[in-house]
This record gives structure tokens, sequence and C-alpha cells, in this order.
């Protein structure tokens, strides 16, 4: 394999390949990036974690065809630090790779490509096209309440459904649940019962996709493959394990919206004042309390290490007075999560969940982000 290819076309490439490559693991050969050269196609690279895959495609000049497999981080460090404009790697016998251009000679160990876990073949599948913005804003909306306790393996992904005119993506952790809706017309024909039902994306697969999908992209193809989520965007195909296993029925545990006790408040400045009472909140349990009586929001931390603060905020309330505790953290990530100026909260008793829900989203966009009390 011979091939002369862009520095910083190659590092840009690389560059979205380092949050697939585990940092640890069992299988020797996962730290690797396959890099095959055809004439026809230019540039191919390969890397996988075994539970997400990930190829893209680069244009180069390929003087010999030909694969060779180089550890993903340490060609990436080579290649990011050049000021060069091109750049040639050759495979020699050994699968060491010398490394050419106008300032560089440098030679990096590889290792024979048959060694690396083949990426499942896709074939002929039934893509449907999501616009690209509404989905990854909905990761956004979601990805911050994935379950991370590995004793509830069905809640550590976000649950992905597709409905005839929307798509969903919902996520809990137990404490907390976000759902995230965008209006989209994809028509009956194209889902199936599967994707109807819904299926769990994985954190980390949730993740990747919204660091590496070009958000100038106008949409992305999806489909499924046995128990895989196949992403088709730009040059890139994307290839992730589903969990298996019964996303909890979220709807059964909506609360019943009660607008008379609905606040609407200057998202921005609710989230400074939060983040403030985060200081004298709790290490251990992050308690606040919430106070809501005529157009006075008064927000209130203490602890015994700490001190105790009290602040208070203008706001539209129209109910009875109501006094109730959460964990501020799980508020500052809803509110963080919201884009608009204004937010509402809705405060039933000191017993029941919070809604807080996006006034301003795009239209056809919902989110709303339900947070369990704390006792006060």
């Amino acid at each position: 394999m011979k091939i002369t290819v862009d520095v910083q076309s190659l590092s840009r490439e690389l560059a979205r390949f380092q949050g697939i490559l585990p940092a640890k693991s069992t299988h020797p050969s996962t730290p690797y990036v396959l890099l095959e050269a055809h004439a026809d196609e230019g540039l191919r690279l390969t890397a996988t974690d075994l539970d997400i895959y990930l190829q893209a495609h680069l244009p180069c000049e390929v003087a010999k065809e030909g694969a060779v497999a180089l550890r993903g981080k340490e060609l990436y460090e080579a290649i990011r630090g050049l000021r060069d404009d091109i750049i040639t790697l050759d495979r020699e016998a050994n699968f060491y790779v010398q490394m050419t251009s106008t300032s560089l000679r440098a030679r990096l160990i590889g290792l024979d490509p048959i060694e690396l876990p083949r990426m499942p073949s896709i074939g002929a599948l039934d893509f449907i096209s999501v616009p690209t913005l509404p989905l990854l804003r909905m990761v956004d909306r979601t990805l911050f309440s994935v379950a991370s306790d590995e004793s509830r393996p069905n809640l550590l992904g976000g649950l992905l459904q597709f409905e005839d005119d929307k798509i969903r993506l919902v996520s809990t952790d137990g404490h907390r649940l976000s759902k995230a809706e965008s209006r989209i017309r994809i028509g009956p024909d194209a889902l199936t019962d599967t994707l109807r039902k819904g299926i769990i994306v994985p954190r980390k697969a949730l993740g990747e996709l919204r660091r590496i999908v070009d958000l100038t992209l106008p949409s992305v193809n999806v489909a499924l493959l046995n128990n895989n989520l196949v992403l088709r965007f730009g040059n890139s195909t994307f290839i992730a394990r589903l969990i298996d296993g019964s996303f909890p029925n979220f709807s059964s545990v909506m609360p019943e919206e009660r607008p008379e006790r609905r606040a609407f408040l200057p998202r921005k400045d609710f989230l400074e004042r939060l983040q403030y009472a985060k200081l004298f909140s709790s290490a251990r349990t992050g308690n606040v309390r919430l106070a809501l009586e005529g157009e006075v929001c008064t927000i209130s931390a203490q602890d015994p290490d700490k001190g105790e603060s009290e602040q208070t905020l203008m706001m539209r309330y129209a109910g009875e007075p109501v006094r109730a505790g959460f964990n501020v953290r799980y508020l500052i990530d809803a509110l963080s999560a919201i884009e608009g100026e204004e937010v509402s909260i809705e405060v039933r008793d000191s017993l029941a969940p919070a809604i807080v829900r996006e006034m301003e989203g795009d239209e056809g966009d919902e989110a709303i982000f339900i947070v369990m009390p704390m006792r006060l």
C-alpha cells in the first residue's frame, strides 16, 4: 500500500475516530484504525470498540493498493502536528509504515489487517432520511439523563422511537426523565414494527453521534441491521450495537399536567441562580428548595459545612403557593439543554415530580424534563 494524502483532511478524519478507539480494551486489536487504499475509492478508514464501528472515505492518490492497521491515537498525534500540505504513507513488507513529507521521515509499527475485527456487511438496507439538526438536538436534550448504573442495563441508553409524523428520544436514570420530540414526516411504509416500538441506543453511541456528525449536513440516513443501528452521513457509515431489553413505559410515569401550577421564568436568570445555589447545597444530595408564591420564586440551599443562601426571581404564576425540594444538578442539566429565553416549571406539591418545559423551541419540536422531588 502506498498513498499520498492531504495532511489536514487526514487529521480531521482521524480526530473523529478518537472517541471510538477504547483507552483500555481486552481485545488487543481495537486500538487500531484500518487503512485500506483502493484506486477507485481512495482511502477507507475503519475503527471499532466492538460495540461501535465507524468507517469513512477520504480522497487520496493511490500509487499501490493495499491495507494496514495502525494504532489510531499514535497515528493521529503523528499527523496532526505536521505543517506540510501532503504526506505519503508507504507500507513495508513487515507492516511498518514509512511516513514521508517535505520535512518528515518517520516509521510507524503496523499490524496485519487480518488481526482486526471485521465491520458487519451492510448490504441492501431500507434507510430512513432524518434531518440532522432535529436529531442532534434531541440527543442534546436527553443524553445527560441516561443512566450510568450498570445494574439496570435497559436504562444505559436512550429510547429512539419513530412514528409517521415524528421521532422521539427518551432517557431516564430513575431520578429524572427527559423526552424530546421532533415533527418529521416519515410515512407509514418506511417504518418497521421495531422502529415504532423503539430501540435503545447506548449512551456512548449517542455521544459519538453528537460529536462526529457534521451539523451542516441536511440529513442522516437511518436503518436497522439485526440488532444494530446503522447511520450514513456525509462520507461516513456508523454502526452501533443496540441494548437488548425493554425500556420502561415512560408514559405511565409522566405526571398529570396541572397548567394552573405552571410558573414561567426567564431561563438564563433561573439557571444562574440555581448554579449559585449549588455552591451552598450538599455535595451528596444537591438539595435545593423552590418556593413559588405570587410573582416571586425563592431559591434556597443549606448545608451544615458550607452555610446557606436564599435568592429570589420574578416570575409569572397564578397558582397556589407551593414549596418543594429538588436535586439542583438535575434542574441545571434540564435548563442547560433548553435554548429558549423562557422556561416553565410545574410543581404540584412537595411529593410530586416537577415538569420543566421549553417554551420557545423550534416549530414542531418539544422537550419535557421530569425531576423527582427530594425531602425538604
